[in-house]
């Protein structure tokens, strides 16, 4: 009884209501597609459209560096757990996904990208957003 009170906790702090300062506080370490794309261990990512909104179509844009290969790719949520969305991109960069929304109106997704080279090295890429971001 007392892990069900802890994760019924856990689950209501990922998506609930955040406070009016906590949304108007801009977090520095997300990806800001509507001033480009953005930069995470040599790899580049484009979002379109740059808002990022929740339940629509959504293009992502990825180049990599080269000699590089996608291993793997997926979208999860980045604080709280919304399910595991694969992400398998063309050969031209590109993949279109939809994910779902929140009800509290601040909810960051992870794009979680693991590369590899002609050698067997791997690199992984972290790009975080925020989903129906205000249009600046």
């Amino acid at each position: 009884m007392k892990y069900a009170a802890l994760l019924m906790a856990l689950f209501l702090a990922g998506c609930s209501e955040s406070s009016p300062e906590s949304q108007q506080t801009w977090d520095p370490t997300l990806c800001q597609f509507d001033a480009g794309a953005c930069e995470r261990n040599g790899a580049l990512l484009a979002l379109s459209p740059a808002s990022a909104p929740s339940e629509k179509p959504l293009t992502l844009s990825l180049e990599l560096a080269p000699g590089q290969t996608i291993v793997d790719a997926r979208i999860e949520g980045r604080d709280m757990f919304m399910g595991v969305i694969p992400v398998r991109f063309d050969d031209s960069g590109n993949a279109e996904v939809i994910y779902g929304s929140c009800a509290s109106g601040y909810m960051v997704w992870r794009l979680m990208v693991t590369t590899e080279d002609a050698n067997g090295e791997q690199k992984h890429h972290l790009f975080d957003w925020l989903a129906d971001a205000p249009e600046s």
